[in-house]
């Protein structure tokens, strides 16, 4: 799903409600971390409580997921493809309710064996937790997993885990350290490989 465009749009208002400053830098730093994280952060500049802000973040992004949130494109068919082949799960930075919601926003959650929230782990990315728990779900060990990741946190959180990954990153600003790029999913290498997969 393409979340980190509205994760972020979620952080500007909810700065604004705030009135603190969403700087070039801490925009950088906050991509593709968690509420539980982002929160207190902002509460910090804001002189505000921590889980009143994290509750705000989660608020305002549900709102934005149901109404604009949308696959990334390629996704459907990238992801119907690989489910005829291995099996797939979902290891997000996400509430577990914000990624209920992108699911069932998406067409393809039925191919996935499993869906993983940072909620459900000790630490989220870029701990490897969220993926390990993924691969586990998936009763496989992380080194015969694939992962792909458009940030940096998750990149470094996959690769932590000892997974391969393919970078996809969707904000220009992000450099994932990855096995592999891909521009888009829509890719016809990507589409080919995935397809001569045994």
């Amino acid at each position: 799903m393409d979340t980190e465009s509205l994760w972020t749009q979620t952080q500007e208002i909810v700065c604004a409600q705030l009135g603190i400053a969403l700087d070039q830098d801490l925009r950088h730093r906050l991509v593709g971390l968690p509420a539980s994280r982002i929160g207190p952060l902002m509460a910090e500049c804001a002189g505000a409580e921590p889980a009143t802000v994290i509750k705000q973040l989660l608020d305002v992004n549900e709102d934005l997921v149901q109404k604009h949130g949308r696959p990334m494109r390629g996704a459907r068919e990238l992801v119907e493809a690989m489910s005829a082949k291995v099996p797939l799960a979902v290891a997000s930075n996400s509430a577990r309710r914000i990624l209920d919601v992108a699911m069932a926003q998406s067409t393809f959650s039925r191919h996935l064996a499993a869906t993983v929230s940072a909620e459900q782990v000790a630490l989220p990315k870029p701990a490897p937790d969220v993926y390990l728990a993924a691969a586990e779900a998936l009763g496989v060990s992380a080194e015969e997993c694939l992962a792909f990741e458009d940030s940096e946190a998750g990149a470094k959180a996959a690769v932590a885990a000892g997974m391969k990954v393919i970078a996809v990153p969707q904000v220009t600003s992000q450099k994932p350290l990855a096995h592999a790029f891909c521009d888009s999913l829509e890719s016809a290498e990507l589409r080919a490989w995935v397809a001569a997969w045994t």
